[in-house]
């Protein structure tokens, strides 16, 4: 028996919503009735909360998809920074409206937990991290981000393997995925142009430090400044932007409308010019290698890449600034060969710097090589250690900037493998889906390569980055996964406990 699509429903899970329906309506009626003899306009806004409710559970699939565009296009945080909504509403109460399409699938439609290995070793993972913690030389330091972890990393993970069961809502979220890229993307290419920097829109077009052009006018160097969309940090807001270009670009050959594949370049566009326009040199050294993978595997033709070239000329020519940013890559180069001193010596302060905090994560784990120095407290090394290795000045609290050498140092050789298995075990079957459905199920290929993809492009920014914004990373480590086991039997999920359905109402 397959898990179907929320349109189509059992008689009996029918009956059972109907049951469940009523008892909502008349405990809202008898609590709304209270409260109006007191507070007539909370009692109306507890009648719009049942109402609310009724809806959702009417059309579930509608949560799950709501709470993913709230996800990536950090609305939350938006609205807790710039618009003082109460974090508790921001970052806990309207994420957990993913508890009812759960609470659907297992009560109602009474279908089986799905747990992945990925979960195991997330849970694992989570062991060491609270270790580490416990271990750290201040837990109220470490505790932070061990609370994000379970809450934006594992937390997210379960539930969206648990509420993401068809194809056909998979493809759903992508859609999702890509017009909250767009919408964020689109607004910084406005913002751009019109030079209204001075202006963040609301939070969702922030701007993050600028770099001198090498272009003079009356009032001395022109600067660029480095856009960070709803994310408010540069580096991060084109890592968040990349992992969302494979996706869009694999619509071109899931659907055979023009009218869709139109909408998915134009949605493609706008992510990727968002994306250039944080001038990232990571997010664009993960572009170009997402492109020739995808040549190797022969997903895109020579006059594809002609055109993919003239595409990418077209914005170097636009944006001179991040032709600019990106001739610093021939030292980043350099600093990997024996002879690093005059790469070093020529390389601009960030450069330094991160080879020097790379270093120092080095280090770290040198010295607490089994369960680290507790997650985020890497940061409260680093200083020292720079100082010891002697090529950089390093003043203030800052991160591995290495996805890698960051989470070593956090959680040890341990912690490194739980993590290193993570990203692993979705590729093996991610490459696998890809060859398995190929034939009789392209779509389902073209989704599994996507997320390959995806998965590459953001350990390719790991090399300049440390973890962060564990919501972004997990969700689609998440997705990637559920991508990974569509259409697979009942004996082949087998850990005892669930499988993801393979029904699929998509246009093809």
């Amino acid at each position: 028996m397959t898990v179907s699509d929320s349109t189509t429903e059992r008689p009996l899970v029918r009956e059972r919503k109907l049951f469940l329906v009523i008892l909502i309506s008349l405990i809202g009626a008898v609590t709304v009735g209270v409260v109006a003899t007191k507070e007539p306009l909370l009692a109306i806004a507890g009648s719009l909360g049942v109402l609310f409710l009724l809806v959702l559970l009417k059309w579930p699939d509608s949560v799950t998809l709501l709470v993913i565009f709230y996800i990536y296009t950090n609305l939350g945080v938006v609205a807790i920074r710039f618009h003082s909504v109460s974090p508790f509403i921001a970052t806990t109460l309207f994420p957990s409206l993913l508890f009812i399409p759960l609470v659907l699938y297992l009560f109602l439609r009474r279908e089986k937990l799905v747990i992945t290995p990925v979960f195991l070793l997330l849970l694992m993972l989570g062991v060491i991290y609270t270790l580490g913690a416990a271990f750290s030389r201040d837990i109220t330091l470490s505790l932070p981000q061990l609370t994000d972890f379970f809450v934006e990393g594992l937390l997210i993970y379960f539930l969206c393997t648990n509420i993401i069961r068809t194809p056909l809502m998979l493809k759903r979220v992508v859609w999702v995925l890509l017009i909250s890229g767009a919408l964020i993307g689109g607004l910084s290419l406005y913002q751009q142009v019109t030079n209204t920097f001075d202006n963040n829109y609301g939070g969702f077009a922030q701007v993050e430090s600028a770099f001198g052009t090498g272009v003079e006018n009356l009032q001395g160097e022109i600067a660029q400044p480095r856009l960070a969309g709803s994310i408010g940090e540069k580096n991060r807001y084109g890592q968040i932007m990349l992992m969302l270009v494979p996706l869009g670009l694999f619509q071109l050959w899931i659907y055979r409308s023009t009218g869709l594949r139109i909408l998915a370049l134009v949605l493609t566009g706008l992510i990727v010019v968002g994306g250039a326009l944080s001038f990232s040199r990571g997010a664009a050294v993960g572009f170009v290698l997402m492109i020739l993978i995808m040549v190797f595997l022969r997903y895109i033709k020579i006059y594809q890449l002609m055109l993919l070239l003239l595409g990418a000329g077209l914005i170097l020519w636009v944006f001179p600034q991040y032709g600019l940013r990106l001739t610093s890559l021939d030292v980043i180069a350099a600093l990997a060969s024996p002879e690093s001193g005059p790469a070093l010596a020529g390389a601009d302060n960030s450069v330094v710097d991160r080879t020097s905090l790379m270093l120092s994560a080095l280090m770290v784990f040198r010295d607490h090589p089994v369960f680290g120095v507790g997650p985020g407290m890497v940061k409260y090394y680093t200083q020292e250690y720079a100082r010891q290795i002697g090529i950089s000045s390093v003043t203030g609290d800052y991160q591995a900037h290495n996805l890698f050498l960051g989470i070593a140092a956090d959680a040890g050789l341990l912690g490194l493998i739980c993590f290193l298995l993570i990203l692993f075990i979705p590729l093996r079957d991610l490459a696998r889906a890809r060859k398995r459905w190929m034939e009789s199920r392209p779509d389902l290929s073209y989704l599994a390569t996507a997320f390959f993809q995806v998965l590459v492009g953001y350990m390719v920014t790991g090399l300049f980055l440390h973890l962060s914004y564990y919501r972004f990373f997990y969700l689609m480590v998440a997705l990637a996964v559920v991508a990974s086991r569509l259409g697979e039997s009942d004996t082949s999920l087998e850990l005892g406990v669930g499988r993801v359905g393979e029904g699929d109402l998509s246009i093809n």
